[in-house]
């Protein structure tokens, strides 16, 4: 029988399944790759599945495959977290509202098969007005009385623009209500590294666990061309694909290094876990290969000298962070 993760206090695994990866917007995937995905994680000792309802199916194909295994993986085996706030690509699919979000809860709860949730984000808080994520009758002050009942354990917040996270968190906790968790997504890769500035401020405001996700910052940091879609501006895509080439040329591959980069977080700066998308078992297997390559082993002399020259293509653009929301998802284009 797996062993039971703990009730008392979250501890994450240091590698987090990103099941945003299920949502059939990247690629597809066979009916069972995501059975085989979730039991590969939890053997591996991976314990922490994150999701949303904007990530299109993924809460009900990652609850259906969570269930299919629970014989093996019972629910308190693991972690889930998922959010509320954002239903869809632009600034109109939000709604922060108090019924809304219990609403949203509920939903999420009978698509995974579960009674509880142990983290709620609310999702992409820069999407919306402040007031509407702390004010009476929103967002927070809901997850906040849905943490009392016990429908949920963790309450948190996910967004791209740090000090906004940050302007968030210090309100509540000013308030006598800090947040639990934060998740910030490509604020700790080969390009920006904000993230290890900005954990001690979210220390010192009460937030206990900081999550990193996407470390290789939405495909840019792939080993193939950057895609077009791709928010950050153009010269920082092409540095990004001329640190492909060099990684190439030296034998390596960019994703390998931008992922080890990401897990060495944990040491300089107490990074409680990083999120990678996964939707097969090869991918597990890839990214606990790679952590475990992390933990095992010091960067080589070759790994050393190709990181050297990375760091030196990104040293224009570093820490540049690109506009969130879009003016496609504000809609004014």
């Amino acid at each position: 029988m797996a062993k039971p993760v703990s009730q008392d206090y979250f501890k994450p695994s240091e590698v987090s399944f990103g099941a945003g990866a299920l949502s059939g917007s990247y690629d597809q995937f066979s009916e069972s790759d995501p059975v085989e995905a979730c039991r590969e994680a939890l053997n591996s000792g991976i314990n922490t599945f994150d999701t949303s309802p904007y990530y299109g199916k993924s809460e009900c194909i990652l609850g259906d495959a969570l269930y299919q295994i629970r014989d093996e993986f019972p629910r308190n085996t693991y972690y889930l977290a998922t959010k509320v706030g954002r239903y869809g690509y632009t600034v109109k699919d939000f709604d922060y509202s108090a019924r809304r979000v219990y609403e949203s809860v509920a939903e999420s709860m009978r698509r995974m098969h579960t009674d509880y949730i142990d983290i709620v984000y609310c999702h992409d808080v820069e999407f919306v007005e402040f007031e509407q994520v702390v004010g009476h009758n929103q967002a927070l002050e809901a997850l906040f009385d849905l943490k009392s009942q016990g429908k949920i354990k963790y309450v948190g917040c996910s967004g791209y623009p740090l000090e906004v996270l940050l302007k968030i968190a210090k309100y509540n906790y000013d308030k006598g209500q800090p947040l639990d968790i934060i998740l910030s997504y490509c604020h700790y890769t080969l390009q920006n590294t904000l993230l290890a500035d900005y954990a001690p401020k979210f220390k010192e405001v009460g937030v206990r666990y900081i999550m990193n996700a996407s470390p290789l910052c939405m495909a840019l940091l792939r080993d193939g061309m950057t895609p077009s879609w791709h928010p950050a501006h153009e010269a920082i895509r092409e540095a990004a694909d001329k640190a492909a080439a060099v990684a190439a040329e030296n034998g390596l591959s960019l994703a390998n290094l931008a992922s080890r980069f990401s897990f060495q977080g944990r040491d300089q700066f107490q990074l409680d876990s990083t999120v990678i998308g996964l939707a097969r078992k090869s991918e597990v297997q890839d990214a606990i290969r790679s952590w475990k390559d992390v933990k095992e082993r010091k960067n080589s002399d070759k790994e050393n000298k190709v990181y050297e020259i990375i760091h030196q293509l990104f040293a224009p653009y570093k820490n540049f962070s690109w506009q969130s929301p879009t003016d496609k998802e504000l809609c004014k284009e």
